[in-house]
């Protein structure tokens, strides 16, 4: 231990070694914390929001709840409707002062501000009554949520619960689901870099200090003794880089709850992982490090004689590659099949392993590259780089892991994004863009025309067909319904708009059953969307008055103050563009986080690779200063050590591109399954990671420059 301590004192290359090691460990350490903790944030957010869970409650509920989901500006506003069904004392969650009577409302801090900020008919009159409380930051997903509750004496469209509390697990969404599985798998494929920005800084001075170490086991040293002094050398740094990045942790969790998600940003404390997973990581990055160094002695400790000894690769190692594979498509079967959190682990398992297979097989595509120049080419700069590829294919692809599973990183994003995009909410194109639609509509719309001057449409939807095919259909007056529903022209006289035949004469609505007379006129119809055909009500006079769809049009001027009357005249009604705004902030927020991941992803690999190839050089001090002093220029050599690392990044990138769009797919596949929609596209931009993947190896490649300039003839010979 004395001599490790020595050494560290001394060597100013182990001192160098020393920091960047612990600055290694350090970040390794925060990016792990930051990411289990994501599921920490998850839970404080369903724990807070589980009173909105109010489907599955028993038919004799105490209370009838309307959820809707509306929007003023482009923000997102959940609005909860409630009655009571029974007298007697309504049960509410924290954060929810009272349960409001019928013409009370109680608005969260953000939507009260908005209300009295704002016009009354543009906002405000969409939640009648009077408001006698705020909705406190318990009940609320993240600060400057918009949410209300408004008290009704009859809710038409609302489900039975028997109180504001909800349930006890969950609070189910795609949301959470989606994020599980984002900071799951950032957690696999970030600190796989991390990992190798550690095994470089580690390695920065490995070859000098394996001939020290072999010496002092030909001088008599036991294998033991050989084996305390590297775990000292080594534990310093992990254990310095474990407690900062510990101590780092805390102010970045509050970075980290900047990062809006699902509309808003995170309350302060939702990013802090346990005591317990703190600890976990904080014990065990140094314990990896320190075992990693010590796996690393096997040569000095069972042959010292051997040390200098290159080590050579097997192409077995490339069967890695669909080993890994394999296992996790077997993970992406097993999670189309469970349910709950745990339906991933299998997955994330699969997609560690092929970040891990990919570094594994590297070094024999390294080798195989190294041995394509030495054989064709006669440029001197390729040569030497060719010889060392070839010579020590380990050491040659060390530097360039990070960035290959950057590339892997980058096109299993890039392979997964334009999926989701088909995954999310999508746009509905069957309502015109000026039209405010409410479906399941159950009210009296005598006061909504009392609220507003604006034309209104009254509908009435269903199905004609029989009970295994039955097309949608709208029952309205044509004219009306042409200035909501595009491609719909109109001719005097009732008639039916359709695209295709009807499938028989029978139609159906949630609230009667008729059928259309035994002839009738058939006209072109050419919309698009969810409804097929337009039947004039002429043709149905058995549900004349009943309506299901109330649509008005609008324009620029007066579209707020329409919605406005819409919403505060049909309560608990559904809004049909209502998903769109959710689909929207949605996808926002996937390629928010898939920016931050790839920035992440390529900034380590640019670093590893940059540490990687300053330690190569200085481990080959002797060498270098040799061929300088033989008359090598110092250009050629900047040459070949820019080479070492360029020609294996091409290569293997490749290999990481081609493997990224595999995993992206198997990953949209389990995503289809959490979403229950959408397609699998892949387009040209999964290969733009290769490219960023050789730009960032030829920047970190730059750093061989400086340390290279650097070295002199004396160095050969003072070693």
């Amino acid at each position: 231990m004395r001599i490790a301590l020595a050494v560290l004192r001394r060597d100013r290359r182990s001192q160098v070694a020393t920091v960047l090691v612990a600055l290694g460990v350090m970040i390794a350490v925060s990016l792990v914390l930051w990411l289990v903790a994501a599921p920490n944030a998850l839970q404080a957010r369903s724990d807070r929001t589980v009173w909105r869970e109010v489907f599955g409650a028993k038919s004799d509920g105490a209370i009838s709840v309307a959820v809707t989901r509306d929007s003023y500006d482009g923000r997102l506003i959940q609005r909860f409707d409630v009655a009571r069904t029974r007298p007697g004392a309504v049960a509410v969650a924290d954060g929810i002062a009272k349960f409001p009577e019928a013409g009370e409302v109680l608005l969260s801090p953000a939507l009260a501000d908005l209300v009295r900020t704002t016009p009354p008919e543009k906002l405000g009159n969409r939640f009648p009554g009077r408001q006698v409380a705020e909705i406190g930051p318990q009940a609320l997903k993240f600060p400057g949520e918009l949410v209300a509750i408004v008290g009704h004496e009859e809710v038409r469209a609302g489900y039975p619960a028997p109180d504001l509390r909800g349930g006890t697990g969950p609070y189910p969404d795609d949301y959470r689901s989606m994020l599980t599985l984002l900071t799951r798998v950032g957690l696999v494929v970030l600190v796989v870099p991390c990992l190798v920005l550690v095994a470089s800084a580690a390695r920065l001075t490995a070859a000098k200090r394996e001939r020290r170490l072999a010496a002092l086991r030909l001088a008599g040293a036991s294998p033991r003794q050989v084996v305390v002094m590297t775990a000292v050398e080594t534990a310093i740094g992990a254990v310095v880089g474990s407690v900062l990045g510990v101590l780092l942790a805390k102010p970045f969790s509050y970075v980290t709850a900047t990062i809006p998600w699902e509309g808003g940003t995170w309350f302060p404390g939702d990013f802090v992982p346990t005591p317990a997973v703190v600890a976990a990581v904080a014990l065990l990055a140094p314990v990896l490090v320190v075992g990693a160094a010590i796996l690393g002695l096997r040569r000095v400790v069972n042959q010292p004689l051997a040390a200098e000894q290159r080590r050579t690769v097997r192409p077995w190692r490339l069967l890695a590659i669909g080993g890994a594979i394999g296992v996790f498509f077997l993970g992406v079967t097993y999670a189309q099949q469970a349910r709950g959190d745990n339906q991933f682990t299998v997955v994330l398992l699969g997609l560690g392993a092929v970040a891990l297979a990919l570094v594994l097989a590297g070094p024999v595509v390294t080798a195989w590259v190294g041995r394509f120049f030495v054989g064709r080419w006669r440029g001197p700069s390729t040569l030497l780089a060719g010889r060392r590829l070839a010579g020590d294919p380990v050491a040659a692809f060390r530097g360039s892991a990070g960035v290959v599973i950057a590339v892997f990183t980058g096109s299993m994003a890039l392979t997964m994004l334009p999926g989701l995009e088909s995954q999310v909410p999508f746009r509905d194109p069957t309502w015109r863009e000026n039209a405010v639609v409410a479906e399941d509509v159950k009210h009296d719309v005598t006061g909504l025309r009392l609220a507003t001057s604006a034309p209104i449409v009254t509908m009435l939807d269903g199905t004609v067909g029989d009970d295994v095919r039955g097309m949608a259909v709208v029952v309205g007056r044509c004219e009306d319904v042409a200035t909501v529903l595009p491609g719909l022209a109109c001719r005097p006289g009732p008639a039916v708009y359709t695209a295709e035949p009807l499938q028989g004469t029978k139609f159906e609505s949630a609230q009667t059953q008729t059928s259309l007379p035994a002839r009738y006129e058939t006209r072109p119809f050419a919309g698009s969307g969810r409804v097929s055909a337009v039947i004039d009500r002429e043709l149905l006079p058995a549900v004349a008055g009943e309506v299901s769809l109330v649509a008005v049009p609008t324009t620029a001027e007066n579209r707020e103050a329409v919605h406005t009357a819409l919403v505060g005249g049909l309560p608990g009604a559904r809004l049909a563009n209502s998903d769109e705004l959710y689909g929207d902030t949605l996808m926002a927020d996937l390629e928010r986080a898939t920016v931050i991941g790839l920035s992440i992803a390529a900034v380590l690999g640019g670093i590893g690779a940059a540490v990687a190839a300053a330690g190569s050089v200085i481990d080959r001090r002797r060498t270098f200063g040799a061929l300088i002093a033989a008359g090598t220029p110092i250009r050629v050599l900047g040459r070949a050590l820019r080479r070492e690392v360029m020609l294996p990044v091409a290569a293997v990138t490749l290999a990481a591109c081609g493997a990224g769009i595999v995993v992206g797919v198997g990953l949209l596949t389990v995503a289809r399954g959490v979403v229950g929609h959408g397609e699998m596209p892949v387009t040209p931009w999964v290969l733009a990671p290769v490219g960023v993947g050789v730009v960032v190896a030829l920047v970190a490649a730059l750093a061989c420059g400086p340390v290279l300039r650097g070295i002199s003839p004396r160095d050969y010979a003072a070693e």
